[in-house]
């Protein structure tokens, strides 16, 4: 039950607007050590118990980590705006460029960078976004942590 309660209500609302987030690796880091912190609380286990997380996530019954579902839900969002007309306002805010002088130093990577990226490394091209069932599997593939 807490399992269910925590899918519901924590993880729904620490994931809320994850579609359009561009993770940096110590935002995936906090992620992470937040859930397990959760997850621990939850079952009443401390740190010095030396519990596998793991275990931990099978007793509640959660199948999948936190930064896993946060970028499933950004693979999801990016097909919902790949199939979106070309008149659309937020195919129009994908595809804009930005003219101006740029900062110093390696830039900054975008959300549609990261997407593109992540696509790419679980086998996916944008033409796929036409074949749901396809973009589907490979997206829960993700999740699972095949991907």
């Amino acid at each position: 039950m807490k399992g269910r309660i925590y899918q519901s209500c924590v993880r729904s609302a620490m994931l809320y607007g994850s579609e359009t987030w561009c993770l940096r690796e110590n935002e995936v880091a906090i992620l992470r050590r937040t859930e397990r912190a959760m997850i621990r609380a939850m079952c009443g286990v401390k740190l010095m118990d030396k519990k596998n997380t793991e275990e931990l996530m099978v007793m509640l019954g959660l199948k999948e980590t936190i930064d896993k579902l946060a970028k499933a839900n950004g693979v999801r969002w990016y097909r919902h705006v790949l199939r979106s007309e070309e008149e659309d306002i937020l195919r129009k805010a994908l595809c804009f460029k930005v003219e101006d002088q740029r900062k110093r130093g390696r830039l900054r990577k975008t959300w549609k960078n990261q997407e593109e990226d992540d696509i790419r490394k679980i086998g996916l091209k944008k033409e796929d976004a036409l074949n749901r069932s396809k973009w589907q599997k490979e997206v829960k593939m993700v999740m699972s942590g095949m991907g």
